[in-house]
């Protein structure tokens, strides 16, 4: 899973391939904030996770999801 941490305003678009809106969705798991690109699916943070273990977590969560758009 890639991972790409952005600034704040860069918030709408994804910080992997720039994909935009309906591209992507704006997310949030374990309180952390977080673009999923339906395009090259990836995860954009908009600040770097508290822990490696969040961020892992995060990355293998999103693993498994499916868009809710299909």
């Amino acid at each position: 899973m890639r991972s790409v941490v952005l600034d704040q305003e860069k918030a709408n678009m994804c910080g992997i391939c720039g994909a935009q809106e309906p591209f992507i969705e704006y997310k949030e798991l374990e309180d952390v904030h977080f673009i999923w690109c339906n395009k090259c699916h990836t995860i954009t943070f908009f600040r770097q996770p508290q822990s490696d273990d969040k961020k892992r977590m995060i990355e293998n969560e999103m693993n498994f999801y499916k868009s809710s758009s299909k």
